[in-house]
């Protein structure tokens, strides 16, 4: 009786043991595709990592009159970036063959471009205004400052105005 139980177990591990490790490998050789949006002064930049080189990617998002479309190939390292002004509709997706990602939207990508831009403007501002205890305005340069760098540099400025650091001097 033991037998009989025992014998179809130990054939039926045999027989789908080798499947599974099948699976398991297979699975690893498919790279997971992923996706990101950035913005940099209103343009946009839709990134798809994880591709066979080579290999075309479709960005979608959408606009008031439909779906908008763009194709690119990745390159060597997997890499497959779609640059520009994109509508601000729906949410950018990114498609290869069965893999569809969502990369963000485009209002995401404008609230992580201007909290990175305050960011570097506060420290800039705490930075120059530690050097010497003095309120500063931000080097403006060639180009305008981005609002939400200048806003930063002048409150990076006040809390370096405030630190003990100036307090003594």
């Amino acid at each position: 009786m033991k037998r009989a139980c025992v014998i179809p177990l130990l054939l039926s591990t045999l027989a789908f043991g080798p499947v599974v490790l099948l699976s398991g490998s297979a699975q690893a050789a498919t790279p997971s595709m992923t996706c990101s949006l950035t913005s940099t002064n209103g343009k946009f930049n839709a990134k798809a990592t994880g591709v066979p080189p080579d290999v075309r990617v479709q960005f979608t998002t959408k606009n008031d009159t439909g779906a908008v479309t763009k194709t690119v190939t990745a390159d060597d390292t997997g890499t497959a970036i779609s640059s520009g002004s994109l509508p601000t509709g729906g949410p950018v997706t990114a498609k290869q063959g069965d893999q569809k990602v969502t990369c963000g939207t485009v209002k995401e990508a404008e609230q992580q471009d201007a909290q990175a831009e305050y960011r570097k403007g506060f420290r800039q501002g705490l930075a120059d205004t530690r050097d010497d205890c003095k309120a500063k305005q931000p080097d403006q340069g060639l180009a305008a400052a981005d609002p939400n760098f200048t806003k930063g540099y002048t409150d990076g400025s006040a809390a370096g105005l405030a630190s003990a650091a100036c307090k003594d001097k």
